[in-house]
This record gives C-alpha cells, sequence and structure tokens, in this order.
C-alpha cells in the first residue's frame, strides 16, 4: 500500500541461482519485459512517490537487452542496474558493450555491475561502460570492509558479523555462508576445508575463538 514505509523499491531480476530460475524469479524475468513492466507499472501506481529501480542480466544480443531496458524505463523505473553478464556466465569478463549501449539509449541512470572486486575497478568500468556509477557484489561479500580500505577482510568485521547474525537469530546456512566469503582471502587452503567442513554454531565459534580470539558478544542493550 502507499503506507509502506521504504524509501525505494528494487526488483531484481539478476540473480543467476538455480533455486532462483526454478521459482521462476531472478533472472529469468528478463526474457519476459512485459511482466517486469506491469510490476514497474504496479509499483508505481500504488504508491507514484516511491522510486523503483530494476536489476537485469544481460541477454544474448545487444537488441534484446536495449529493447528490455528501454521497456524498464518506458513503466517508470527510476534507475537500472546492469550485469554485464548472461543469465549462463560466471566469473568471466562482462560485456561492457553491452552497457555502454543501454546508456547509449535510455535516459534514466545505469549502474554497471561485474568485475567491480576493488576500488580500482572502478574508473575503468565507468569509462568502458559510461554508466553512471558502478555496484559491487562479490568483492563485497569477500571483503565488507573493501570500500574501507582493506586488501582482505578485518578481524573487527567478522567479529561484528558473529555479533550481529547471532542477536538476531540468523539461521546456520546464512551465518556460515558469510564467513566462509569471509574469510576466502583469509584462511590458507587447508584450513579452508577444516572451516568448510563445520555443521554447527558451537563448532564455528569454537573454530573463531580457536584461531581469531572471535567470541560471541550480544548487541542488545542491556
Amino acid at each position: 500500500s502507499s503506507g509502506i514505509n521504504a524509501e525505494y523499491g528494487d526488483l531484481n531480476c539478476g540473480c543467476p541461482q538455480r533455486w532462483a530460475i526454478k521459482e521462476g524469479i531472478g533472472a529469468c524475468m528478463c526474457t519476459n519485459p512485459e511482466l517486469i513492466s506491469r510490476i514497474v507499472s504496479r509499483c508505481r501506481q500504488v504508491n507514484p512517490e516511491l522510486p523503483v529501480s530494476v536489476k537485469i542480466r544481460i541477454l544474448e544480443s545487444i537488441e534484446e537487452t536495449v529493447a528490455l531496458a528501454l521497456a524498464i524505463e518506458n513503466a517508470g523505473a527510476a534507475f537500472i542496474s546492469v550485469h554485464g553478464r548472461t543469465i549462463k556466465e560466471r566469473n568471466v569478463t562482462p560485456h561492457y558493450e553491452y552497457v555502454n549501449a543501454i546508456k547509449d539509449n535510455v535516459k534514466i541512470p545505469v549502474i554497471h555491475n561485474g568485475g567491480v572486486y576493488s576500488p580500482e575497478d572502478i574508473e575503468p568500468a565507468l569509462q568502458k561502460t559510461g554508466a553512471d556509477g558502478v555496484m559491487c557484489a562479490q568483492g563485497l561479500l569477500n571483503n565488507p570492509a573493501l570500500f574501507a580500505g582493506y586488501k582482505e577482510t578485518p578481524i573487527q568485521c567478522v567479529q561484528d558479523w558473529v555479533n550481529i547474525a547471532l542477536t538476531y537469530g540468523t539461521t546456520f546456512v546464512t551465518f556460515k555462508h558469510h564467513l566462509v566469503f569471509m574469510l576466502e582471502n583469509v584462511l590458507p587452503k587447508h584450513e579452508k576445508k577444516i572451516f568448510n567442513n563445520l555443521s554447527t554454531i558451537p563448532s564455528v565459534l569454537d573454530y573463531l575463538d580457536s584461531n581469531f580470539g572471535i567470541k560471541y558478544q550480544s548487541i542488545l542493550p542491556t
């Protein structure tokens, strides 16, 4: 309803994970511009004051991708984020020319996503795409403190995640999943194998305490 207390809404049509595709959401929605347009239009009708953005992945051809972006713009989106890889592509160089073509054809801001793993990657990505900004995903998963100047996840960041996640009841799968990302560039290979095989919160906490001195501390006021 128009009473939703939010600053803006984002429709994620960029997730390529199998579970999302199976549910008919995420990146597979990019092949259905009409559906995306209806969702954006409806959101704007319900609350004209609420900006709505859309994240997409590129399609097989530049023409199809530009047509998708134009449909999203015409539906009333405030801006569009573009992952410069197709739904099937992983860890390949993004197709910057697709993002550039979108930027040349729409009037709303365009955010480039893909291949930005460090602050040094930002300017080259902007130059190649002409985008108005960049979005960083994998780089921040591996190091949430990336833009604070850290080359790898600082231990304090891991401590903060432990405190937040366990205080608010984050599921074990999500709790550990993010720790695996954070410790990717911190742990040597043999230690990663040990950590990845841990299957309970107590075993994870024992490992973090033994190796980094990290202990869970509730962040709720006493």
